[in-house]
């Protein structure tokens, strides 16, 4: 990487307050923590992936941010496509701690449509980037939408395990269920974002200054949740109680 390419790194952590470093160092943290502290538990592990998936994508995306500073459709795709991924692997950990986490049929059974339907337009997004006339704006667009359904989806899952929270005769404090930690910070972490990514592309093209300080702020909650989930994770109870 030249001096050129770091400088232009720099500059651009800068806009956004260095928050990314920090979320990588925070994602290589709860990595490490869900390593140790798995306990072999299928949620467990699957936290352990998306912790994986987070770590790699910001490893990696500094190379590909300086690429498409540089250059253009390849390397977007490939940034797309690796944010994508990450954004899949959140959900689907999300999915198999949810299917614990949800002591009600009912409400479980929302969890599998939800699966599909996000699979299904992640797929017809990666499929719709072989054609050559996909233009940059329409990924970049698409993408943000896959943002937006994304966290919708969660925020409803979130609003199910509240209801069936406070409708049940509680057995454990609130403060003492991993589960419920989780779930709020998560729940946080969607709500707030999502009128974020709605307007994202807009908020860009007329007010960069504003668009940095609410992508920083957008990774604040999602350093918060992370944290979250490696003190629900140090915890020997399941995660799901």
């Amino acid at each position: 990487m030249n001096h050129d390419a770091i400088n232009r790194l720099i500059h651009y952590w800068r806009r956004s307050f260095f928050i990314e470093p920090a979320v990588l160092l925070t994602f290589i943290f709860c990595f490490v923590v869900a390593l140790l502290f798995h306990y072999k538990q299928r949620e467990r592990i699957f936290l352990l992936l998306y912790f994986l998936a987070g770590t790699l994508l910001f490893i990696f995306s500094s190379p590909l941010i300086i690429a498409k500073m540089f250059s253009g459709r390849k390397h977007i795709i490939a940034y797309e496509i690796a944010n994508t991924i990450f954004e899949l692997s959140e959900f689907i950990a999300f999915y198999f701690f949810f299917r614990r986490s949800l002591k009600n049929n009912k409400l479980r059974n929302i969890l599998a449509p939800f699966l599909v339907l996000f699979c299904f337009i992640v797929g017809s997004f990666f499929i719709a980037l072989s054609f050559p006339g996909y233009t940059i704006d329409d990924i970049k667009r698409h993408s943000l939408f896959i943002n937006v359904v994304e966290f919708f989806l969660l925020f409803i899952i979130c609003l199910a395990y509240y209801y069936e929270l406070f409708t049940a005769t509680p057995k454990v404090g609130l403060l003492q269920r991993p589960s419920f930690l989780i779930v709020t910070s998560a729940f946080f972490y969607s709500a707030l974002t999502i009128p974020f990514f709605m307007l994202a592309a807009d908020i860009f093209r007329s007010e960069i200054a504003t668009h940095d300080i609410l992508f920083s702020l957008h990774f604040v909650l999602l350093i918060t949740m992370l944290i979250t989930m490696s003190k629900a994770l140090l915890c020997k109870t399941p995660i799901t109680i």
